[in-house]
């Protein structure tokens, strides 16, 4: 199947939506595990009727992999601002970070923010994945025929 530019268009869209559903649902842990290291990928699958997508974390390393990752730092974004609730979190690199960072609501719907602020501003990376999973499925059909 060749994918058109329309094709790629729906693709890139149904990344988009998927990503935005990811970061509403993921768990503290998974914030975490992103906000520290990065590490999401996107499991496509499309035929001439049907685009289905779903965000992995922790999979084979792609163009979204850097997506939210911030090592541990705390960007600030509107979910801190004009709040007091914030308190000093643990220093970065401090054990009880992630602990802190697991039970304040707060920080997570900071990352939260933060992370779907990237997939709105990032639309380059979601572009470079769904051309990086067309080049693979252009090859396998390539070289299936």
């Amino acid at each position: 199947m060749k994918y058109s530019l329309m094709n790629k268009k729906i693709i890139l869209e149904s990344l988009t939506r998927a990503l935005e559903s990811w970061v509403r649902n993921a768990s503290a842990a998974q914030l975490w595990q992103v906000h520290q290291a990065g590490g999401l990928g996107a499991l496509i699958e499309a035929d001439d009727e049907v685009v289905q997508v779903r965000i992995v974390l922790g999979g084979a390393r792609d163009a979204l992999s850097e997506l939210g990752k911030t090592d541990g730092r705390l960007p600030v974004t509107e979910a801190f601002l004009g709040t007091a609730a914030w308190g000093a979190p643990p220093a970065q690199g401090s054990p009880d970070r992630e602990q802190w960072f697991l039970s304040s609501e707060l920080a997570q719907a900071h990352a939260r923010q933060y992370l779907a602020a990237e997939v709105g501003e990032r639309q380059d990376l979601l572009e470079r994945c769904v051309d990086d999973w067309v080049a693979r499925k252009g090859a396998a059909s390539s070289s299936g025929s």
